[in-house]
């Protein structure tokens, strides 16, 4: 890079004005008296915030952090000290502490009260002017440089210098908002950082033949989903197209076209226990059959009625060979995986900057300690459910300390 004499100085520079880069800038209350900035490529901050819990924003999860530990698949145990420091106690603390109120739903989701994401938005702005950060709307950085000072390079040829560089530009999921994955080019070529692929994760899963189009819109607590060797248990939601809801979002990242997708919407039971009361209560017919499986089994009746009413069937009793078909549909559905949704459709990435390039204790890069790297730039991504936006806050508050 070349440098030019229109250098502007800033103590800290953040790249991305999204959740993790507005978490930085808003808790960082040491910047006061210093010159802070945020460049965000797009017209807008915040807009994959906005967007988030359909524009409700489930911020973080309650209970305790002891608990978010395995909702990071194997990054998990390496930012137990992360998130142990900044816990959700701490977000949601500092979030009422600025004027958001927050409620907790049934499954332990936590949103604002007012479920507008954009309250949360707000603070964040506000805190970060507070904090005396200026905010720079499309200015895409294309460049960074190392001397003795940071400098990074906007598209329109512009240098700024910074001591401490924040990178928060995030993964590649709705890459409408700005997320669309392209700033790992400039790690890797300016800084030489390893990036592990890049894919969509909390997405829908598709199959072929997909059946319960017409019974979009209903769903299961408590179903155990699997496929090439990877089982979520949790709820499940039909949709249009194909499967929606925490199990199979939570799946989706491991499966791949082609591969056999089993449901089993009995998991506390087994094959042979089920087919023994089916048998031993011998229900009349097909329609009798979905009736019963509904109220028995307690499963939906649009459900049952999709996969075991046949209107056309004259017969008044189901043989045994029937009745072990109906168990083993029950709990052990099987079809072949089409592909899973999209950036557009994906709720967080996997893959990002190698954890092996970072010094997690305060998010740093092992070969230049005045770059952080947070949020979902990382190779971290956690379930549905709060646990990401709550990485966002740990990573950024952890990324301040010396």
């Amino acid at each position: 890079m070349t440098h030019t004499n229109n250098q502007q100085a800033y103590d800290v520079i953040i790249i991305g004005a999204g959740a993790s880069g507005l978490f930085y800038a808003a808790a960082d209350s040491s910047c006061k008296g210093r010159r802070g900035i945020i460049l965000e490529k797009t017209g807008r901050a915040g807009q994959k915030l906005l967007v988030s819990g359909n524009g409700a924003c489930n911020i973080t999860h309650g209970g305790s952090i002891k608990e978010f530990i395995n909702k990071y698949g194997d990054a998990g145990s390496r930012i137990r000290s992360c998130l142990y420091r900044h816990n959700n106690l701490e977000l949601m603390h500092f979030l009422e502490k600025g004027g958001v109120s927050l409620t907790e739903r049934e499954d332990g989701k936590i949103f604002p009260a007012s479920m507008k994401a954009s309250d949360i938005l707000k603070l964040l702005l506000h805190k970060a002017k507070e904090n005396n950060y200026e905010i720079r709307l499309k200015s895409e950085v294309v460049g960074i440089n190392t001397d003795d000072l940071i400098f990074v390079r906007l598209s329109d040829g512009e240098e700024l210098t910074a001591e401490k560089l924040i990178i928060a530009t995030g993964g590649a999921s709705y890459p409408a908002t700005g997320s669309d994955g392209s700033f790992t080019e400039v790690l890797k070529r300016d800084l030489g950082l390893q990036v592990t692929e890049l894919k969509p994760a909390l997405a829908p899963v598709y199959v072929q033949n997909y059946p319960f189009s017409d019974i979009s819109g209903v769903s299961l607590a408590d179903v155990e989903i699997s496929a090439g060797g990877h089982s979520v248990r949790g709820p499940l939601l039909f949709t249009h197209r194909g499967f929606s809801g925490p199990a199979a979002l939570h799946l989706s990242q491991h499966v791949k076209p082609g591969a056999i997708l089993h449901l089993n919407f009995l998991p506390d039971r087994n094959i042979p226990d089920v087919f023994r009361q089916l048998k031993d209560e011998q229900p009349s017919n097909s329609k009798g059959i979905a009736n019963y499986l509904s109220q028995s089994f307690g499963l939906p009746k649009a459900l049952t009625e999709k996969m075991f009413a046949d209107p056309t069937r004259k017969s008044s009793s189901i043989g045994h060979k029937e009745l072990e078909t109906v168990a083993h549909l029950m709990m052990d559905r099987q079809f072949s995986v089409s592909g899973t949704g999209g950036w557009n459709e994906a709720m967080v990435t996997a893959g990002g900057v190698a954890l092996n390039e970072m010094n997690l204790k305060d998010m740093s890069l092992k070969d230049y300690p005045n770059i952080r790297v947070v949020g979902e730039a990382l190779d971290i991504n956690g379930d549905t459910g709060g646990y990401n936006l709550q990485f966002a806050y740990s990573s950024a508050c952890a990324a301040q300390e010396i």
